[in-house]
């Protein structure tokens, strides 16, 4: 516009000062006075020639640099009367159009990667530029149990609160790492990076195995019991068998000579009898049946338990308390096999603490769950990552099979559970509502 207003005030300029001129010479020398005039006219016959060749397709141009700055890909200029500018205004249409179709196709596969994302079953974190949090997927959301994106975004994921947040922050770029959470959830995570604006722009893609993995392994041990099952129960009733005969045949010798033998031909009787009895625990774990579900009231589920450990807690000077919800909570599980989860997990907690202390068990109306703490010794990280293992045992004289028939018992019934030390307390929690899917 300015271009223009001081293109036509030079033109006004050159034309009067020539109109001027020549009205100088209009009665002193009147073919001067037509000469200048005719010059006048010619000099602005030129500034329109000059005008419509370079003024207006300058202008056009720059409405199209204008088109520009503000986005606007959809508008086109129109031709002149101007061959050669036409070219020009030909070309930038054409960039125009390019523009357009290629912004279209970025929102389209945009739009497409969002609504992708947001559909994955994988969870997603994204990453700003700093590695703070910038957004993460509804998966992502539920396999963190992160209730609001906003308690975490922005923050470095160290300082998320995220469960896994160590695991995950310590995973480099385009690496793929096995992380276990709580419990016996297990994730497979991987780290890599897009380009935006010519940065790498990093996420997480974070998958759980724990079904797959458990599927896997439980046929594995199932697999593994059955067979020493089979081997050790018909030799170990063979062996029986013979030592059977054998100390009967001693019994009968009436001299008495191999009466040293006989204690240990017993002792071994004993020792098939217990070996039989150590394989039958591993095969009940492979046979628990399928849970007969009944409406049970969750607060009768904790006065069972307490009903069924008061001895043993009494004898060890422990002291059980009771935190049961007002709103008598129910839910749809076995009551027999629920009972035997819980009072094994009062058994451990018991076992830990050894001599007084204290148990409490709680019932929660929102979420559903039942929590049983005990103030015992504080499990380390390392046993936390292999409680849930198959046969894994810290004490001496055990099987692991405890926590293998919890395990397989909440399984069955889709349940979420979750083992935690904090602030001298160690926490068993149990989500009936929270279903696995």
């Amino acid at each position: 516009m300015k271009s223009k207003i001081l293109f036509w005030i030079l033109a006004l300029l050159v034309f009067g000062s020539l109109t001027v001129g020549g009205f100088l010479f209009i009665k002193t020398d009147i073919y001067k006075f037509l000469l200048i005039e005719c010059i006048a006219i010619l000099a602005i016959i030129f500034f329109v020639v000059l005008y419509i060749r370079l003024i207006k397709p300058y202008q056009i141009i720059s409405s199209g640099m204008d088109l520009i700055k503000e986005q606007d890909f959809s508008s086109r200029l129109r031709l002149i009367a101007n061959s050669e500018a036409n070219k020009l205004i030909e070309i930038f249409n054409k960039m125009m159009e390019q523009l357009r179709d290629e912004r279209l196709q970025v929102r389209e596969k945009n739009r497409f990667l969002d609504l992708l994302i947001k559909a994955s079953p994988q969870g997603v974190i994204i990453l700003d530029f700093d590695n703070n949090i910038s957004e993460i997927n509804p998966a992502g959301l539920r396999l963190l149990n992160i209730s609001d994106i906003n308690l975490v975004k922005g923050k470095q994921i160290r300082d998320s609160g995220i469960p896994i947040a160590e695991a995950l922050a310590s995973i480099h770029s385009d690496e793929d790492a096995i992380i276990r959470g709580m419990g016996i959830v297990m994730y497979r995570c991987s780290r890599s990076s897009f380009l935006d604006r010519g940065f790498a722009h990093p996420f997480i893609l974070i998958e759980e195995l724990t079904h797959e993995l458990l599927k896997t392994e439980k046929k594995s041990y199932e697999g593994v019991i059955r067979m020493m099952a089979h081997e050790v129960n018909n030799s170990v009733a063979a062996i029986s068998s013979t030592l059977n005969v054998i100390s009967d045949i001693l019994k009968q010798d009436e001299e008495n000579k191999l009466n040293d033998v006989l204690p240990a031909v017993d002792a071994s009787f004993d020792r098939c009898r217990h070996l039989s009895s150590f394989i039958s625990n591993f095969s009940e774990v492979v046979k628990i049946p399928k849970p007969m579900l009944s409406v049970v009231k969750i607060n009768d589920l904790a006065h069972s338990v307490e009903a069924l450990t008061v001895i043993e807690l009494q004898k060890r000077n422990i002291r059980m308390h009771l935190e049961l919800s007002p709103d008598q909570p129910e839910e749809n599980l076995d009551r027999i096999q629920l009972e035997q989860v819980l009072v094994n997990i009062v058994k451990n907690a018991y076992e830990a603490i050894e001599e007084n202390g204290d148990i409490k068990i709680a019932t929660h109306s929102a979420p559903l769950s039942i929590s049983i703490s005990n103030n015992g010794p504080e499990i380390s990280d390392e046993v936390m990552q292999k409680l849930f293992t198959p046969f894994f045992t810290t004490k001496s004289s055990g099987q692991g099979i405890g926590l293998m028939f919890v395990r397989e018992v909440l399984l069955n019934h889709s349940f979420k559970f979750d083992l935690k030390t904090k602030d001298g307390w160690t926490t068993f929690n149990i989500f009936f509502g929270d279903k696995r899917s």
